[in-house]
């Protein structure tokens, strides 16, 4: 396991980071433990990974369907995913999910309000359409993390120039719902994201930028001043995957973003 980078969150929380750079997470109930997202190491690797962090059974559950974090997906008979993502249309889906399509189709769909019990420990579940029209979070009430793949980013930006990023309108008000969700639940739970090592990737001056309810606020008020004009991007070095085409960057205080021009409203 030398090629994965564990770090124990508490006594029954894991994090791992792959040699890709994408995080999955394992988190241990009584019954069973819940696995979010996989990572993208090449081969059937990650369940030997998770043997070694617990041995109850392990559930799936996806925060979204892009390649780097349903890779691994075969590894797993019981799959939680929004099945919102499925609006991609099917050949966008199959790419998206590096051909892992047919085993999501078959996975249980789980939307806002939805509750995962790995026995002693429940996890809430909400949608955050954006990035892709099925993105969804983690919620542990209990211990107060959230688990919230790509939906705001991992420190460096949300990417929504993807080809199954909805409209930035959709997404503002995406944010906007997130926002009231977690502060009737306190706001003051800790997050983890889709790629941990990106918030120590970040130019700003303090070399940190942790996910948390300032970074959401400022995406928030991001997306608005595209939406609204008040904000317009810079030519981004970033791709538009599967084109040739280049997208744009903007920031606000701690939020940053990739966006494509045609895809505002």
């Amino acid at each position: 396991m030398s090629d994965f980078a564990i770090q124990r969150i508490d006594d029954a929380t894991y994090h791992v980071l792959d040699p890709g750079a994408s995080s999955f997470y394992v988190l241990e109930g009584r019954d069973c433990a819940a696995v979010i997202d996989t990572g993208i190491t090449e081969g059937e690797r990650i369940r030997r990974v998770v043997r070694k962090l617990t041995k109850k059974p392990p559930v799936l559950l996806v925060t979204h369907a892009h390649p780097d974090h349903v890779y691994h997906a075969t590894e797993f008979e019981k799959i939680y995913m929004s099945h919102r993502e499925l609006e991609m249309g099917p050949v966008l889906f199959e790419q998206m999910t590096a051909g892992r399509g047919d085993i999501l189709r078959n996975s249980t769909d789980i939307r806002t309000g939805a509750v995962i019990d790995l026995g002693g420990r429940e996890l809430e579940v909400c949608e955050v359409p954006g990035h892709t029209p099925g993105s969804i979070v983690f919620y542990d009430r209990a211990h107060q993390q959230l688990f919230c793949g790509d939906a705001i980013g991992s420190g460096i930006g949300v990417w929504m120039q993807v080809m199954s990023a909805l409209p930035l309108t959709t997404y503002r008000e995406s944010l906007i719902e997130f926002g009231r969700w977690l502060v009737e639940r306190g706001g003051r739970m800790r997050f983890f994201g889709g790629h941990g090592s990106q918030q120590f990737m970040t130019s700003l001056p303090s070399g940190w930028n942790p996910l948390g309810m300032g970074l959401l606020y400022d995406m928030i008020d991001l997306v608005d001043g595209i939406v609204e004009g008040t904000i317009v991007g810079r030519e981004s070095a970033a791709p538009v995957p599967g084109t040739y085409e280049r997208c744009l960057h903007a920031e606000f205080g701690r939020a940053q973003i990739e966006y494509r021009s045609d895809n505002i409203r």
